[in-house]
């Protein structure tokens, strides 16, 4: 009986003691959970010094390793990547994605967003009034390429500089710092409405407003501004003409660090003629007079999200075109595309911190812009349902078009199948030479249309070929 008792005894001491240990290992368990949360939240709290982009980085091909069937933490990450991702495997992912973005906190971009949603055009087929504002070294080129065969095939009407093609800047509308006006665009049809715009020009609310219809969805692309500037010094540094020359060729050691230090001493008088200065907004219409205005441009960066309805990053190009695409009901054929305009690498900078913090300090209107504009972009994103395997499926897409249309001898068409995002097409042979057109010879198509449009009977101030002839070698 005795030894009964303690057997008794000794089962409710040993479920004592598992249960002692189980309670004290789910503390451990959820106090290093909330350790890890904590920790998460602080690594990818908003602070534009290069987190929040690795933070969506790692989401993206999180979600996107999810249809592949790969586990992110085998693919190819750098550590601080993995470090987020493991964490994030063990949290849900809407409640961190809300904190991330800080969609309950009601800041400026917030309310700037919700003034948006409640204007945002709603489409049911393709909008064929659309006006790019194209800004500088931001993959623009490669939009104002998908735009073109947009608008080129459905006869659009483009908004055209009124210049010769072989004329200096003949790609832009007007002069440095001018907006559109009837003065500097290729006239159109007294039938005719103004479609479609993709050159680069300055913007200016009342001139857009004034030249197309009510209905024209305006959009443009920026990029994180550091990354911008490399991408100018490697596109125009390497012709040493300019202003460039001047300060690629002020030191052997390092030439743009001496320039981050005092920008001032290199940069043309006119910030309308420089491409280093706060570009992106100057582009944007942002007066010259209130780049360093800090109350100025917050204000205006509200103005711009009330006229604007999307606003594009070039890091997250491929969103950024699905995004595109589900706001203007355009097809998957519309949107591929071969990159255009992409330089090597000829300038290693090597910035320093405090290189980058005087680039900072120099560009700050350009730095409100994106850190403004990033945040807006990744709320609509997290609205959008099934987005990123349509981005995934998109980029099975364009892969399968570059590798068909990089064949210089194809003679043979693609077929892409239909699929719940956007009906199937066939790529052809003469699709993939519109594809892989440069920036001139399209613009050179284009506006030998406008041209002939608008003077039918000849009398245009411009002697040219005819479009049938600037064609035709391409497609022999």
């Amino acid at each position: 009986m005795k030894t009964s008792t303690m057997q008794v005894r000794l089962i409710i001491c040993c479920f004592f003691l598992g249960s002692l240990i189980v309670i004290i290992q789910y503390t451990s368990r959820t106090n290093n959970f909330d350790y890890r949360r904590d920790v998460l939240e602080r690594r990818i709290s908003y602070d534009m010094g290069q987190q929040m982009v690795e933070y969506s980085e790692a989401v993206e091909k999180q979600l996107r390793s999810q249809k592949e069937g790969i586990h992110l933490t085998n693919l190819n990450l750098d550590a601080k990547s993995k470090r987020i991702a493991k964490l994030n495997e063990s949290i849900n992912k809407t409640q961190i994605k809300e904190r991330i973005f800080n969609l309950e906190r009601h800041d400026v971009t917030h309310d700037m967003h919700t003034k948006q949603a409640a204007t945002k055009k709603v489409c049911s087929s393709p909008m064929t009034h659309v006006a790019f504002l194209k800004t500088h070294k931001t993959a623009s080129s490669t939009i104002m390429s998908i735009m073109q065969r947009f608008g080129y095939f459905r006869n659009l009407t483009f908004v055209m500089p009124l210049k010769k093609i072989d004329q200096y800047r003949f790609n832009y509308i007007g002069e440095p710092g001018e907006t559109i006006s009837y003065e500097n665009i290729i006239p159109k049809r007294e039938e005719d409405e103004y479609d479609l715009l993709c050159n680069h020009v300055v913007y200016n609310e009342d001139a857009f407003q004034n030249t197309f219809p009510n209905d024209t969805f305006l959009f443009t692309i920026i990029r994180e501004p550091l990354k911008q500037l490399i991408s100018t010094v490697n596109y125009y540094g390497y012709t040493q003409q300019g202003y460039f020359a001047k300060i690629l060729n002020q030191s052997l050691m390092n030439p743009m660090s001496d320039y981050l230090k005092s920008p001032w001493k290199f940069e043309p008088s006119n910030p309308h003629y420089s491409v280093t200065n706060n570009k992106m907004s100057i582009d944007l219409g942002l007066p010259v007079s209130q780049i360093r205005n800090g109350s100025f441009i917050k204000s205006y960066m509200e103005r711009l999200n009330t006229k604007f309805e999307l606003v594009l990053l070039q890091e997250y190009f491929d969103e950024s075109l699905i995004l595109l695409k589900r706001f203007t009901c355009w097809s998957f054929k519309d949107m591929i595309y071969m990159s255009k305009n992409i330089w090597p690498l000829h300038q290693n900078l090597n910035l320093s911190a405090d290189d980058i913090d005087n680039h900072r300090k120099w560009n700050v209107a350009d730095y409100a812009l994106y850190e403004t504009f990033y945040k807006l972009f990744w709320r609509k994103v997290l609205k959008e349902k099934e987005f990123f395997d349509e981005v995934y499926h998109f980029r099975r897409i364009l892969q399968k078009v570059n590798i068909h249309c990089s064949n210089d001898k194809q003679s043979k068409s693609l077929s892409i199948f239909d699929s719940k995002w956007s009906p199937g097409f066939i790529l052809t042979p003469d699709d993939c030479i519109f594809l892989k057109m440069n920036e001139k010879q399209f613009i050179t198509v284009i506006h030998k249309r406008m041209i002939s449009r608008a003077y039918p009977n000849g009398n245009n101030p411009f002697e040219q070929t005819t479009i049938e002839d600037d064609l035709a070698h391409l497609f022999q």
